[in-house]
């Protein structure tokens, strides 16, 4: 017979809160569960919605010894299973099949946190790329960019020097510059 408690909550009710001292995970059995970053605050974010039986959620701060790093709150009612880090062995000898669930879990969290920070890395690169592009821009002379302007608008051969362009253009139409 198990010996892990299973929790019952109403709908908007707050199971842990940011910050807060973290001695309990729990395992959904039923329902939905939102998880915020600065709940009740103007920059208030939802990080996901729990609706999967079998999920964890609050075990960060439980296998770290750290703080809740987020407010959770039943968007519906719920039931869950509540694990202190005292009562997990126990938990993993008693439910070795939701121990199993636990591990894919945390496994595909992992997945997901590493395709995160691939396409992260990704816009880092093109980012830092377009802004060297862009500094490059910037240390061209005012006679580089009208020089690239008129090729652009009028077909100039590379191979022009700008001052020559320059020249010839202000005999014709007055000074540019």
């Amino acid at each position: 017979m198990s010996t892990t408690p299973i929790v019952s909550v109403t709908k908007g009710t707050i199971i842990y809160e940011q910050g807060q001292p973290c001695t309990t995970m729990f395992v959904l059995q039923s329902g939905t569960i939102g998880l915020y970053l600065n709940w009740a605050t103007p920059t208030q974010f939802q990080l996901l919605e729990i609706s999967k039986v079998g999920t964890m959620f609050g075990e960060m701060g439980l296998f770290e010894k750290d703080p809740r790093n987020a407010t959770a709150i039943a968007l519906t009612d719920c039931t869950f299973l509540e694990i202190s880090s005292e009562s997990f062995p126990r938990f993993v000898q008693e439910h070795p099949d939701q121990t199993i669930n636990i591990i894919l879990d945390l496994s595909q969290r992992f997945k997901m946190a590493l395709q995160e920070i691939k396409a992260s890395q990704e816009i880092i690169a093109e980012s830092l790329a377009a802004l060297k592009e862009a500094s490059e821009y910037k240390k061209d002379t005012f006679k580089d960019r009208i020089k690239r302007i008129s090729d652009y608008l009028l077909d100039i051969p590379e191979d022009v020097p700008p001052e020559l362009y320059l020249s010839l253009n202000s005999r014709f139409h007055g000074t540019m510059y």
